[in-house]
């Protein structure tokens, strides 16, 4: 009975001393993990301080970077990008300058330019430089270990191939057309310019047609017409495929908002590329010639580093004007409104049917395929290049848009303007095709495209996409270039 007792006993203090360990540990779990527990008074505490040393290294930068502007010095003291700006003054330098941002990173600014402070001074945000002329280019930062053309890790042994797509675990880069391992070989760039001056120049819009040229929308002749002139013969217009006129040397230009300069040659874009510092520009202290494949493609590693813009390089669609982007354009821009059909009036088949005007307005970019009847209602073919008319027998219609340099400000990415789509452009890259030799050095002469055109999709043609089909002496609708300087 006594044992029994004390068993009785020593079961209800067990059972009173969990019940008491519980409550206890109850309360000491909510006050670690509670609203107001440890944890999360850690946590409030954590995230005070980081916001606090946030604010502080905010504050800091901002006192160091007003210190630097007064001294008009950087951090390893040289000039601050910020004193080399003349805004809207034009204002260009009589001397070239090496210079930094507040981070110390460093930026030559060549003789006859300034910095479009008001557009950024940062490098790693893009800066802009101008010329007397307003022509505009941006500082890419090119370490000599950067200056170098992509390595593709998938390899195609035959340029009849195809597309492949090459995935280094830093994006699929993608090649058309193009035998990586044969005799593709670059017929410009300076490394040596590189590696002095730690970076280069890339053109901030692509190549646009000079006023002066008889086949530029601003020709004092052409402003009321609006006139698109092409490089074909048969409907009477000038050609744009030339490099003189007059005897004069024709310059291209970038500057936003300027008739793209397509249906030009390689061959011919390599000349006027070299052109547009010469002769007397040479006091700018930069050589000029058509992009090399080295630079643009350290150009987009740069840009797809930036994080959230990684996808560049396998789909570029919201970047650039594509037949697959179908953007509503809300301001006025100059464009010409293409047509490519399945045969036209000579029946050709799959032909373009090329504008003969420029416009002023809001157009719908992307393809929008039409029946022959609504193509007959919908466009007017007075706007169409003779012999090209699309209305008088059955066949598909796909309006395409080609755009005026700079036109979109989605487009712009580190302030360069529509390296991916608007028009494929041309490089210094070049080889020729062969299907049975490796190093291919005779047969028909080929030159890399890069970046897409109007007429294509992001997805085949991104970015990063180089294209090895165009002859150099091959022209089209949707065929431009762009320029790139080397400080001397």
């Amino acid at each position: 009975m006594i044992r029994k007792k004390e068993t009785g006993i020593t079961l209800i203090a067990l059972v009173v001393t969990i019940i008491v360990l519980i409550i206890l540990a109850t309360v000491s779990i909510n006050m670690v993990v509670g609203e107001n527990g440890l944890i999360k008074k850690a946590e409030q505490a954590r995230d005070a301080y980081e916001e606090s040393s946030k604010r502080e290294a905010e504050g800091l930068n901002i006192m160091l970077e007003e210190m630097m502007k007064e001294t008009g010095k950087g951090p390893n003291g040289l000039p601050l990008v910020d004193t080399l700006g003349g805004g809207n003054s034009n204002v260009v330098l009589e001397s070239t300058v090496d210079a930094e941002d507040v981070y110390g990173n460093k930026i030559v600014v060549p003789r006859g330019f300034f910095v479009r402070t008001e557009l950024g001074t940062k490098v790693n945000d893009g800066i802009v430089i101008e010329d007397k002329q307003g022509n505009q280019f941006v500082w890419v930062p090119c370490t000599e270990g950067q200056y170098k053309k992509h390595e593709y890790h998938t390899k195609t042994t035959n340029d009849a191939n195809g597309q492949v797509v090459t995935d280094d675990g830093n994006g699929n880069w993608k090649t058309f057309y193009y035998r990586n391992w044969s005799d593709w070989k670059e017929e410009g760039g300076n490394a040596e310019s590189v590696k002095e001056n730690g970076g280069f120049y890339v053109a901030r819009y692509e190549a646009g047609v000079p006023d002066n040229a008889s086949f530029s929308v601003n020709n004092e002749s052409n402003k009321e017409t609006m006139t698109y002139y092409t490089s074909s013969s048969t409907n009477g217009n000038k050609s744009k495929n030339v490099t003189t006129e007059n005897g004069t040397k024709l310059k291209p230009v970038s500057k936003q908002g300027m008739q793209a300069w397509n249906y030009i040659s390689q061959e011919h874009a390599v000349e006027v590329s070299k052109n547009m510092y010469s002769g007397a520009e040479s006091s700018y202290d930069v050589t000029s010639q058509l992009i090399d494949g080295i630079a643009w493609d350290r150009t987009v590693e740069w840009i797809a580093s930036e994080k959230g813009k990684e996808n560049i390089v396998t789909d570029s669609k919201e970047y650039g004007n594509y037949n697959n982007n179908s953007t509503q354009l809300t301001e006025d821009v100059l464009y010409a409104q293409h047509v490519w059909s399945t045969k036209n009036d000579n029946n050709k088949t799959t032909a373009w049917v090329i504008a003969n005007k420029y416009k002023k307005g809001q157009p719908k970019l992307g393809a929008e395929t039409l029946t022959d009847t609504e193509g007959s209602t919908k466009y007017n073919s007075a706007d169409y290049t003779n012999g090209q008319s699309y209305n008088t027998s059955t066949h598909a219609l796909s309006k395409r848009i080609e755009l005026a340099t700079g036109s979109v400000s989605n487009f712009m990415l580190k302030n360069i303007y529509d390296m991916a789509g608007n028009m494929y452009e041309w490089t210094t890259e070049t080889g020729h095709h062969s299907t049975t030799e490796k190093d291919a050095t005779t047969g028909t002469q080929y030159a890399v495209l890069l970046g897409g055109g109007f007429s294509c999709y992001s997805t085949n043609y991104p970015v990063s996409c180089r294209n090895g089909y165009g002859t150099t002496t091959h022209t089209s609708v949707d065929v431009g270039f762009r320029v790139v300087l080397y400080i001397n």
